[in-house]
């Protein structure tokens, strides 16, 4: 016997707010690995690497949104074109 697959369906957020949402992110990211360098620089060593910690998981969360986004537009664009 199959059972039936429960849908899961992602809600209508629109690619412009993961857009904004994983750009942001990415500047913070940036910003974290920019600090990681300066305290580096300053011999603090374990903020450094606490801060290029935090700065490479904003990276990849920025990059996974940006990813979210990129999808959200696709569907949006197939969905309006009518195929």
């Amino acid at each position: 016997m199959s059972r039936p697959r429960p849908s899961f369906r992602l809600p209508k957020l629109g690619f412009v707010p993961l857009l904004v949402v994983g750009v942001a992110l990415l500047a913070i990211s940036v910003q974290l690995l920019l600090w990681s360098i300066a305290y580096m620089e300053r011999a603090m060593v374990a903020t450094s690497l606490l801060s290029a910690l935090a700065g490479f998981s904003l990276l990849s969360a920025s990059l996974y949104v940006l990813r979210l986004a990129a999808y959200a537009y696709g569907v949006e664009a197939g969905g309006s074109e009518g195929g």
